[in-house]
């Protein structure tokens, strides 16, 4: 994913994922006050199916998202891009992949699949895989609680950089 990056990001020194994402995997099954009429997940709801994993990834770098609130500041979306593939329906087991691009003074560029673990027969046995059905892309920035943007907290910097030379 690394090669689409907008040229302007890179130009302003964010730190990139050398090579591969690494992806923090966040297991879930779809649940029913997610789903519509025909228990199919609602097209906006994808946002908080993605919300959980980026909240899965932070507890793994050591900064929980209540890190930041405590700090008087939290991230919120400057851009974001969802593809579609394939609908989540009610109680589907999905796996949410979560990985950082990318980190500035302020930003930070996260990508999200969502995966939807399915069984196939294979010379007649089950075989599980996994499908992808669903791409997310969110830039988001630090803001403090009165609006105004500020940097990341350094130790979480650091410790995203640290992730992504893994």
């Amino acid at each position: 994913m690394n090669e689409s990056l907008p040229k302007k990001l890179i130009a302003r020194g964010q730190a990139q994922a050398p090579g591969p994402i690494r992806y923090h995997i966040t297991n879930l099954r779809v649940p029913f006050f997610e789903v519509d009429m025909g228990q199919a997940l609602y097209h906006g709801n994808y946002y908080h199916i993605f919300e959980l994993g980026r909240e899965g990834l932070l507890r793994k770098t050591g900064f929980p998202y209540r890190e930041f609130l405590n700090r008087h500041v939290h991230l919120t979306v400057l851009e974001s891009h969802c593809k579609y593939r394939k609908a989540l329906r009610y109680d589907d087991e999905i796996e949410i992949h979560t990985g950082i691009i990318s980190v500035s003074r302020r930003n930070i560029l996260f990508s999200q699949l969502i995966y939807r673990q399915v069984e196939a027969l294979s010379n007649g046995k089950k075989d599980a895989r996994l499908e992808l059905c669903t791409e997310g892309r969110l830039n988001m920035i630090c803001l403090r609680f009165t609006g105004q943007p500020t940097i990341l907290p350094e130790d979480f910097r650091l410790a995203v950089e640290a992730t992504l030379k893994k």
